[in-house]
């Protein structure tokens, strides 16, 4: 019964993240705000991790607290990522050595300014998966303590 359970809130979850995918995520610019279907799908990973924190649990392995809020971050990062429009600057064609450094640290200065946003939006994201993760970390103890 547990398994046809799990099989529905799987279902469940691609359906929902395909009826918001069906919307562009990337449409809107980045404002350091969470639209609510982007706000759905940070829901249902944190869901999902929490999860598989879980089912690591009940199997003997607890992961290191520092391995936890890494995965939390890449996972965030890559979210961010998809929810964020970014267009990369083409590379600097090589004409000759001064003019070509000069064009590179141009377009490193480009790189970082684009990648201020997303690392902003991962940021958020972290937190709010975070929040869900150690609230349901500190449910856990208190039902075992």
């Amino acid at each position: 019964m547990k398994t046809n359970i799990r099989f529905v809130l799987i279902a469940l979850m691609v359906v929902a993240v395909f009826l918001t995918a069906s919307a562009p995520l990337g449409l809107q610019e980045p404002s350091g705000e969470l639209s609510e279907g982007q706000l759905m799908i940070v829901g249902i990973v944190a869901s999902a991790i929490v999860w598989l924190l879980k089912v690591l649990a009940q199997r003997g392995y607890n992961p290191p607290k520092e391995i936890v809020a890494i995965a939390l971050y890449v996972v965030s990062f890559v979210l961010a990522v998809l929810f964020t429009p970014i267009t990369i600057p083409s590379f600097p064609p090589f004409t000759d050595a001064p003019t070509f450094v000069t064009a590179l640290v141009n377009y490193i200065g480009q790189l970082l300014a684009l990648a201020a946003a997303p690392v902003g939006i991962a940021y958020l994201i972290y937190n709010v998966i975070l929040k869900r993760v150690l609230d349901a970390a500190r449910a856990r103890l208190k039902l075992a303590g």
